[in-house]
């Protein structure tokens, strides 16, 4: 019995709704007023606490130095609660909550331009953008949880920066967004689950490393969508409604030593996804394992693919690919070359067939 897919329209009209609503979100941050905005900044010749200066309510942040939130924000009704406009700041929540109502354009944290900034050990719930950077270079988000959002943690033309021990769940568009001319950026130790559509997605991001990732329970769980030379390596993708991994219009991006299993594919390359090495991947228990569509001039090199429902390696419409050293057993079928695909090369593969 065949497994019923996903049509190309659905997966399309998912691209478009987060790509649209990225930009929207990005538009409605910019022309947004804050209500009440106390500033904080350290005069001339003034020096800051040891421990950092405290903080208990929504500011703007506009003096370098250590900044501290001592307690919970509970239902802000501002546009912004914590803003930092300045460079070499660590603003440490200390396990302390910023939550809002979840008025669209709202932002939880806001880091705008800079570098050198440090967001950690913080909480955002009930906000348009959880925790959103823009525009910054040498940035860390580390040990945030966002819930509850638009989107969990927003990074958005970020560049040589890091993302490190972040959770992002139930939001009800995506967990992370790495989005705009992002580049040599990492996102490490990410755990993403439950959000509406997506768990962890980059746009046009270049020289990325996604490494040791956890997505669970969203539409799709990893997605590169134009985003090109990227590597996502060492993650676990589970329990996803449409795919594991998805590549759509991405190029010469590296997915490796990942494992997978998802309702319907593991990893999903499409829509003209190019010159992109998918290798050493574990792919269980996915109706199909390694899927490509309308895509050409890629490697599927030495996977695993098992107990796969309906396909363990399918190519439709797909030129000059390379399936080489791929292993496995108890698959419906092994590997599928659609008779709208040719030039590609099969070789030393033994995907057993149930």
């Amino acid at each position: 019995m065949r497994v019923e897919r996903p049509t190309r329209t659905a997966v399309s009209l998912a691209t478009v709704v987060v790509v649209g609503l990225l930009v929207v979100s990005a538009v409605g941050g910019a022309l947004s007023m804050t209500l009440h905005d106390p500033t904080i900044g350290v005069a001339a010749g003034q020096s800051q606490p040891a421990n950092g200066t405290e903080i208990d309510s929504c500011r703007t942040i506009s003096s370098s130095g250590r900044y501290v939130l001592t307690e919970d924000v509970r239902n802000a009704t501002v546009d912004t609660c914590l803003r930092i406009t300045a460079s070499d700041v660590t603003l440490d929540g200390r396990g302390n909550l910023v939550d809002g109502i979840g008025d669209f354009g709202t932002t939880g944290v806001r880091v705008e331009g800079g570098s050198n900034v440090t967001v950690r050990n913080v909480e955002a719930t009930d906000w348009d953008d959880g925790v959103r950077f823009v525009g910054t270079r040498r940035a860390v988000a580390a040990n945030t949880t966002t819930a509850r959002n638009r989107v969990g943690l927003s990074l958005v033309s970020l560049l040589d920066s890091r993302a490190v021990n972040n959770v992002a769940r139930s939001n009800a568009v995506a967990g992370v967004f790495l989005v705009g001319s992002s580049s040599n950026n990492t996102l490490r130790n990410t755990t993403a689950s439950e959000n509406a559509l997506v768990g962890v997605q980059l746009v046009e991001a270049t020289g990325t490393t996604v490494v040791g990732t956890e997505v669970r329970g969203n539409e799709f769980g990893v997605a590169l969508l134009g985003a090109n030379g990227n590597v996502v390596r060492d993650s676990v993708a589970s329990g996803n409604h449409i795919a594991g991994l998805w590549l759509s219009a991405a190029s010469d991006n590296r997915i490796r030593k990942n494992r997978v299993s998802n309702r319907f594919y593991g990893v999903y390359l499409a829509d003209g996804a190019e010159n992109n090495t998918v290798e050493s991947n574990d792919a269980v228990n996915n109706s199909v394992g390694v899927r490509l569509r309308a895509s050409d001039r890629n490697a599927v090199l030495r996977n695993r693919v098992t107990d796969s429902s309906d396909t363990g390696i399918l190519l439709i419409s797909s030129d000059d690919n390379r399936v080489v050293g791929n292993r496995g057993a108890e698959n419906r079928r092994g590997i599928v070359v659609s008779k709208s695909s040719s030039g590609n090369v099969r070789s030393n593969n033994s995907v057993g067939e149930a």
